[in-house]
């Protein structure tokens, strides 16, 4: 079982490999943001991308699509966008009694849902159904999405005119929460002389669902790990610690005091401790091509499983205390292994 399991990632992994050579020769500089992407898709999970605007989150999923030889589209979210733009509805036939169905745009494979804090709450619910059971439901009648359905929401964190919080239940949803940063320098000039036009670039399609969703299966299975692993236990203590309401094993009274004074409640349910352990899981065996899960590679995925799921309180965001800051000392505080 365990040569069959290795060489199910091992083949993963070179796949993989050969995705993000074929995107980078569209998308410069940004390979983690690429695997942050291709993680939450061989975890069955959704993507939140925190960038400026002119940072390629669109070309990124049309690369994407066309490497894995699926659809993508994208969804521009604005405030006067109801629901059924989103998911669909239902119409009348003119002159009978027939009603059809008019599909939305999330029936698709990679789904752009662009500046998703543009859409007011009752909107943003819209990509609840299709983010946790993938389908939707349109009248009387429950409609599946893409096997593959994948969600990228993004958000510009510079402009906020306009806006409004993404809603609790959606953050949760999403695996992670990945920050696209500038280009550096060397890559900005390929940029510069670089075409964004994708016909004229050699992209080959080196993938497809039929290649991804075995994996995918598998990592889903409950079994592969047991919950009594040490990195399993490593990720539960870290996720516990981070909810400002609970007392905590690996807190001082004064730290646990410090701690609430910053943060004013944590959205990571039992949802974020499985997610997080089917990211870790798929970044080490697929993503890196390790053979062994590693604390590094816990503490390595903890601030874009945990930055959207942590809510500040008021005081810390105007003293200019960052999300990442407070995971970091967090990190600190939690020992790897269990001391009994």
């Amino acid at each position: 079982m365990m040569k069959e399991t290795l060489k199910i990632f091992s083949e993963a992994h070179e796949a993989v490999k050969t995705i993000i050579k074929e995107m980078s020769k569209v998308i410069i500089g940004q390979t983690e943001t690429i695997e942050h992407v291709l993680m939450c898709i061989f975890a069955g999970g959704h993507i939140l991308l925190e960038s400026a605007p002119g940072l390629a989150k669109t070309l990124m999923a049309e690369t994407l699509s066309k490497v894995l030889r699926t659809d993508s589209k994208r969804i521009q979210l604005t405030p006067d966008l109801t629901p059924q733009d989103i998911t669909g509805f239902e119409m009348p036939v003119f002159g009978t009694q027939l009603w059809v169905t008019r599909k939305g745009p999330i029936f698709t494979t990679i789904c752009i849902a662009d500046e998703i804090n543009r859409a007011a709450e009752k909107t943003q619910a819209g990509f609840m159904e299709p983010m946790q059971e993938r389908k939707v439901t349109i009248g009387l009648e429950d409609l599946p999405l893409d096997q593959l359905f994948t969600l990228i929401g993004t958000r510009n964190p510079i402009e906020t005119g306009g806006t409004f919080a993404i809603a609790e239940a959606i953050l949760d949803r999403f695996l992670v929460n990945a920050i696209i940063d500038y280009p550096s320098l060397a890559d900005e000039k390929k940029i510069a002389v670089g075409t964004e036009d994708l016909s004229k670039i050699d992209i080959r399609a080196v993938c497809g669902k039929e290649d991804i969703l075995p994996v995918r299966d598998f990592v889903l299975t409950p079994g592969y790990i047991e919950e009594n692993h040490v990195m399993v236990d490593y990720i539960a203590r870290i996720i516990d610690t981070s909810r400002p309401q609970h007392t905590h094993l690996h807190l001082s009274q004064k730290d646990t005091s410090y701690y609430r004074s910053m943060v004013s409640l944590s959205l990571a349910s039992p949802r974020a401790t499985k997610a997080y352990m089917r990211a870790v899981l798929v970044f080490s065996h697929i993503i890196l091509g390790d053979k062994m899960i590693l604390p590094e590679h816990v503490k390595t995925l903890a601030k874009s499983i945990l930055r959207h799921r942590l809510i500040l309180q008021s005081e810390a965001e105007y003293s200019g205390l960052t999300t990442d800051e407070i995971i970091e000392w967090l990190l600190n505080r939690v020992p790897i292994y269990r001391s009994e």
